[in-house]
C-alpha cells in the first residue's frame, strides 16, 4: 500500500468509503460482508475509513463502527461529517456530533469534515457558527483534524478557503478523469493547491460510471492502451477500467487520499492491487484523456448515484432511472436483446410519479435539474413504447 505523510501521520493513499456498503437483496447492509472487507482492508494496509451521518439512511456509521471495533483504535483513522443542512439551531451541532460518536463507538474522530459545503447552505453555516463549534471539539481533542467537503464552484471554494482557511486543514473534492474537463474539476483542484490544502478525492470512478464506461469507443481506447503487467490490464486483454480511474486520481500531485466506496470484497481486493502497482504508462494516460471525451459525447445525465435524493416522497428511485436512461442513450436507444420501454415500465415507480416538490434538487450535489430530466425521460420512454423499442 502507498502512503502519504500528513502532519505526523502516514495515511493510506486508498481510503475505504462507507457510502456504498454491501447490501442484500432487500437493500439491507450485510454486517458479515462489511466485517470481512474491513478486516481485509486493515490487514492489507488501508487505515483511512470514511463515513457520514446520512450514508445508508443513517446506518453507515453504525455498521462501520461495529466492524472497526474489533481492531485497536490506533490502527485506523476514522472520518465523519457534519450535515449542516440538518442544523436548525446551534445546539443541533453538538447533538449530532455526540450521536455520531455513539454510533461509531469512538471517543474521537481522527478526521472530521463539514459535509457538502456549497453556495446554498453557506449562510446557515456562518449564522450557526458551525465551524466555530467544531473548532471547540478539536480543542477538546474529540476532533484531531478538521476539514470540509465541497460541491460548489471554484470561485466559491476560493472564497471559503480565503475566509476560513485557518479552520480547514484539508479539503474533499469530487475529482475524476471525466469531470476533469466536463465539470472543470481542474479549477477547484487548482484552488485547493493554491491554498496549499491536501486533497481527499471522492467519486474517483464517478459512482461506478468509469468502472463500466457507457461508451464502446472509450472501452476500445482503454483496452488498446492497457499495458502488459499494468494494473490497468485485466483478463483476456481487456482493460481494468476502475484501475484507470483510480490511477488518474492517485497520480495527481497534492492528493492525500483517494476514497473508494466499495460494495464487494472483490472490488476491495482489486483496488488494493491497483494501489500496489506502478504508475500508468504515457500511452495509458493519453487513453484516459481520449476516453473522457468519448464518454462525454455519450453521457446524458451526470448522476453519480450518491443517493442523496433517496427521500423522494413519491418513491422514485432517481439514480436507477438516470442510469437506465444513460445506458439506453449510449446505445442509441436500441437494444436487440429486449425492450427498453419494457424495462422502464417494469419499474415499481416511474418518473411520471414526480410531484415536482423539489426535495431531490435541493440535495443533489451535481445540481442536476432533476424535475425537468424526469419529464424528459418519461416522455422519451413513452415514445419508445409507441415505436416498439
Amino acid at each position: 500500500m502507498q502512503y502519504t505523510d500528513f502532519k505526523d501521520l502516514k495515511i493510506s493513499r486508498l481510503g475505504f468509503g462507507a457510502m456504498r456498503l454491501p447490501m442484500d437483496a432487500e437493500g439491507k447492509i450485510e454486517p458479515d460482508h462489511v466485517q470481512k472487507m474491513v478486516d481485509y482492508a486493515i490487514a492489507h494496509g488501508i487505515n483511512y475509513f470514511d463515513t457520514a451521518y446520512k450514508y445508508h439512511a443513517g446506518e453507515s456509521e453504525n455498521y462501520l463502527g461495529r466492524a472497526l471495533a474489533k481492531h485497536p483504535r490506533e490502527s485506523f483513522f476514522l472520518a465523519d461529517k457534519m450535515p449542516s443542512w440538518l442544523c436548525a439551531e446551534e445546539s443541533d451541532v453538538k447533538k449530532i456530533f455526540e450521536e455520531q460518536l455513539g454510533k461509531c463507538g469512538v471517543e474521537y474522530f481522527d478526521f472530521y469534515l463539514m459535509h457538502n459545503v456549497d453556495e446554498e447552505g453557506w449562510d446557515d453555516i456562518v449564522k450557526l457558527h458551525i465551524f466555530e463549534h467544531l473548532k471547540e471539539e478539536k480543542e477538546a481533542g474529540r476532533i484531531r483534524h478538521l476539514g470540509a467537503s465541497f460541491h460548489c464552484s471554484a470561485e466559491f471554494l476560493d472564497k471559503v478557503l480565503s475566509s476560513y482557511g485557518d479552520y480547514i486543514e484539508f479539503v474533499q473534492l469530487q475529482i475524476n478523469y471525466f469531470d476533469w474537463e466536463y465539470d472543470k474539476a481542474y479549477e477547484y483542484y487548482d484552488v485547493a493547491r493554491k491554498h496549499e490544502k491536501p486533497i481527499i478525492i471522492m467519486e474517483p470512478v464517478r459512482g461506478g460510471m468509469l468502472a463500466n464506461p457507457m461508451s464502446e469507443e472509450a472501452c476500445r481506447l482503454l483496452d488498446e492502451a492497457a499495458a502488459e503487467g499494468s494494473a490497468c490490464r485485466a483478463a483476456e486483454g481487456k482493460a481494468n477500467y476502475a484501475a484507470y480511474a483510480l490511477k488518474f486520481c492517485n497520480e495527481l500531485p497534492g492528493i492525500l487520499i483517494t476514497l473508494s466506496g466499495m460494495s464487494t470484497y472483490e472490488q476491495l481486493v482489486d483496488n488494493i492491487n491497483t494501489f500496489e502497482a506502478p504508475d500508468m504508462t504515457a500511452e495509458e494516460k493519453a487513453a484516459v484523456d481520449a476516453a473522457a471525451k468519448a464518454i462525454q459525447s455519450d453521457i446524458i445525465i451526470p448522476c453519480t448515484a450518491c443517493n442523496y435524493c433517496d427521500e423522494c416522497p413519491s418513491g422514485i428511485k432517481i439514480p436507477e432511472i438516470f442510469k437506465m436512461y444513460n445506458v439506453a442513450a449510449s446505445k442509441g436507444f436500441h437494444h436487440i436483446w429486449g425492450s427498453l420501454s419494457g424495462q422502464y415500465y417494469g419499474l415499481e415507480t416511474t418518473a411520471s410519479a414526480c410531484i415536482e416538490c423539489g426535495a431531490c434538487e435541493s440535495h443533489c450535489p451535481q445540481k442536476i435539474q432533476i424535475i425537468e430530466e424526469l419529464k424528459k425521460i418519461d416522455a422519451k420512454y413513452a415514445h419508445l413504447k409507441e415505436i416498439g423499442e
